[in-house]
């Protein structure tokens, strides 16, 4: 579905601010897998989405997606491809436009069919938004004509789990899409994602820095390290491993403690 074949990215390089960010990592996923990412600030988790979404060209290697190479595709003709939830429940939506009309913004721009902006907004359509908003019980289906600033951070994040999922993406990219929100809210999302997810078999990466969420959600789970994975973990030996056990493993690959405060801190 998705593979990854020895990409990497330097920025800066040649300077005294050069950083390496990716190193010859290659990463392969199904259809319909569900991976979760794991690691230290600076190890690279961002970056690979940045690199997936095309964000920056990579230095070198190549990513393919469905069977097509996107490797040199732009980040807008990817976007109809892929969709992307970031942690800022700011971002990803247009906060002066309704919440209407950012869905509407998000299924014509993901749809197969050239409909202009101006012609998605029909009653149909809304009744369609209303519907799949309703499913979720945030309270937001009779509010299709609040400016979407208004709303809540966890309203604002299902908003935008639907509008990457109406039109169903081949990969859908969760970048610490809980972490802004208070613990009650952030689990309600989670849920919902969960749901999202299996409903339409979506291949699915989400970064995280909560070590039991990593290994209790989706079906695998990578730890990254300056730009290289250090752990593939899947199957019985996923489902047999403990936060702590995955941070001795660490330890021991590394020859160093594992001493992120905040994911420490997330146990």
């Amino acid at each position: 579905m998705l593979e990854i074949k020895n990409i990497s990215k330097t920025f800066e390089k040649g300077t005294v601010n050069e950083h390496v960010a990716i190193k010859d990592m290659s990463l392969n996923l199904k259809d319909g897998e569900f991976i979760t990412i794991v690691g230290s600030n600076g190890a690279g988790k961002s970056t690979l989405f940045n690199a997936i979404c095309g964000s920056f060209m990579v230095d070198g290697g190549h990513i393919i997606l469905d069977n097509e190479e996107i490797t040199y595709k732009t980040e807008h003709a990817r976007a109809k491809m892929i969709g992307r939830v970031f942690q800022d429940p700011m971002k990803g939506t247009a906060p002066n436009m309704t919440i209407e009309e950012n869905l509407a913004l998000a299924y014509t721009r993901a749809s197969k069919h050239s409909t202009p902006f101006s012609r998605a907004i029909t009653k149909k359509s809304v009744k369609f938004f209303r519907e799949n908003l309703a499913r979720y019980n945030m309270g937001i289906e009779d509010r299709m004509k609040t400016k979407i600033g208004l709303l809540s951070g966890g309203q604002r994040q299902v908003v935008t789990l639907l509008m990457c999922t109406l039109s169903i993406p081949k990969l859908l990219l969760l970048d610490e899409h809980t972490a802004a929100l208070d613990p009650a809210t952030a689990e309600r999302v989670m849920e919902i994602t969960k749901q999202i997810v299996d409903e339409n078999n979506i291949t699915t990466m989400m970064i995280t820095h909560n070590l039991n969420q990593s290994l209790t959600t989706g079906t695998r789970t990578i730890m990254l390290d300056g730009g290289e994975i250090m752990l593939d973990l899947s199957g019985r030996e996923r489902d047999e491993m403990t936060m702590d056990d995955l941070i001795k493993m660490y330890s021991a690959k590394k020859q160093k403690q594992f001493d992120n405060d905040r994911i420490l801190l997330s146990r």
